[in-house]
């Protein structure tokens, strides 16, 4: 399985709409990619007991696909309309990495 996984580090001065980013960016981000191949996705907010730090990663979001070649799909096709949904939500610039997953199952 491949994970895209998009993950937004502090700035000095950064904002961020963590309820828009759960609700409406997941719902487009849903939209957008559910009939590219996407299996499942999860939307990180980053705990902390205080003011994050410049560099630290304060959310995430995780998309699942079954194979590279349709994540790189998907991202071709999509990731213009969800980069141009950014700015609703953050000035944070995500940083997106692609990544191979074994998911192991402890009883």
């Amino acid at each position: 399985m491949i994970r895209i996984t998009g993950t937004y580090r502090w700035i000095k001065g950064a904002h961020f709409d963590h309820h828009y980013f759960n609700s409406s960016h997941a719902r487009i981000t849903v939209e957008a990619l559910s009939e590219l191949g996407l299996i499942r996705l999860e939307t990180d907010r980053v705990l902390a007991t205080s003011t994050p730090e410049v560099g630290d990663i304060i959310a995430a979001t995780h998309a699942y696909f079954a194979n590279v070649e349709v994540a790189q799909t998907a991202l071709a096709k999509a990731g213009a309309l969800l980069m141009a949904d950014v700015p609703n939500y953050t000035n944070l610039k995500p940083d997106i990495r692609l990544s191979e997953t074994d998911r192991k199952s402890v009883v």
